[in-house]
């Protein structure tokens, strides 16, 4: 089949799954992320260092297994190893050999500092989180706040820092870190080309983050977000709200710039193993159902990866928009979500990681053969992993996509 009808026949399938219809058969999506590089015969420190090697490995798996859609998460360790970024180490930024990425937890913004973010969020994140979060732009820390740079009187000393030694550096950091971003983008466009003329939509190219989990991941940490749930639960509500229009134009200008509909959303902190059900209710669920209400509004397709186990969550997070979003369930009970999202929601997923790291060939068709006679018959469903198949045997990753296309 020639290349054009190949994709088109896939964006086909993939945006009936999503529109609860009954394609021509299950789609099946593989996030093969890290296993690309194993399978490209790359380090850890060789792919995520050198953007053009990562988008080589990452067209090479996606032609070798052959899903429905290709799926690229890029990371270019080039661009933020420049700012000097803290929240992040990888193999050649702070870990030997072949490590995979590690997060750094840090807080860093103080649990006193959360009427800054509230009043004004821009000028915090320029000012108090860039200087701690990159070690070459310590210097917008000495600046006067952002709103106060009108006249100009105080124009004419606002910039004073930019004249040190030390901000000369960071202007310099800032045009570096630039030029990688122009090379590492043009190499990223190129690749988005190539999956093109090889039959492959994009999965999804825009991304943004669930309003608590802006907050928890970057600004309090883990460990600051849930003390805040019991400490400062008024301001945790309010600088969630307070980050809602900072995610959405984060997800519609992805969507709209890329041109591609279908928008990444991975949840991270409102699994049941960090909150309780009331406490999701509370603080995660009403600001993150908003979010999707204006993507689906925006007609943009929220891909929402759900980590962890979510079966208590499922009757909440039922209540959204018809027919836009699709839920890509790492650990739930299946037959309770088809049950609660019929006629909802599409749902994706979740072939356990465990099966695909350590199970057989057999053990991976097994499990597929269970959730495509529990969903293909109804449609709206996308057959995929649980989550990114970094530790996966090749044999096992054909088997599930294969499962998909002979049932």
């Amino acid at each position: 089949m020639k290349a054009e009808h190949l994709f088109a026949d896939r964006e086909k399938r993939v945006n009936d799954a999503l529109a609860l219809k009954k394609p021509d058969r299950v789609p099946v999506i593989a996030p093969f992320e890290t296993f690309a590089f194993k399978h490209a015969g790359l380090s850890q420190a060789e792919a995520l260092n050198d953007a053009q090697q990562y988008l080589e490995a990452n067209f090479k798996v996606h032609n070798d297994f052959q899903p429905d859609m290709a799926v690229c998460t890029p990371f270019f360790g080039s661009v933020l190893k420049t700012l000097g970024f803290r929240l992040m180490r990888w193999a050649g930024y702070g870990l030997d050999g072949n490590r995979a990425l590690q997060y750094v937890e840090s807080e860093n913004m103080k649990a006193e500092e959360y009427d800054e973010f509230i009043e004004d969020p821009a000028d915090f994140i320029v000012r108090k989180f860039w200087p701690r979060a990159f070690s070459g732009l310590n210097v917008f820390g000495q600046l006067s706040p952002l709103n106060s740079v009108t006249d100009h009187f105080s124009a004419q000393f606002s910039f004073m820092p930019f004249g040190t030694e030390e901000g000369r550096e960071a202007l310099e950091t800032l045009k570096n870190a630039g030029l990688e971003a122009q090379k590492a983008f043009g190499f990223l466009m190129e690749h988005v080309g190539k999956l093109h003329a090889a039959g492959f939509p994009m999965a999804f190219m825009g991304a943004t983050l669930a309003p608590f989990d802006y907050i928890g991941d970057f600004l309090r940490g883990r460990k600051g977000v849930m003390l805040d749930m019991f400490r400062n639960p008024d301001k945790l509500i309010k600088a969630c709200e307070k980050a809602l229009p900072l995610v959405i134009r984060q997800g519609v200008d992805s969507a709209k710039t890329s041109g591609n509909p279908r928008v990444f959303i991975a949840l991270h902190g409102g699994h049941e193993a960090f909150m309780s059900l009331e406490q999701f209710q509370r603080f995660y669920w009403p600001t993150l159902k908003e979010l999707l209400t204006v993507l689906a509004n925006e007609n943009l397709n929220p891909i929402v990866l759900v980590e962890g186990k979510y079966t208590s969550r499922l009757e909440t997070i039922k209540e959204i928009p018809g027919g836009r979003v699709c839920y890509w369930f790492e650990s739930v009970d299946m037959a309770r979500a088809k049950e609660e999202f019929n006629g909802r929601a599409c749902i994706m997923g979740n072939v356990p990681l465990q099966v695909l790291a350590t199970g057989s060939p057999d053990d991976v068709k097994r499990y597929c053969a269970k959730l495509l006679d529990m969903f293909a018959e109804d449609g709206g469903f996308i057959l995929s992993s649980g989550g990114s198949m970094d530790d996966a045997k090749a044999d096992n990753i054909s088997a599930m996509i294969e499962s998909a296309k002979k049932h």
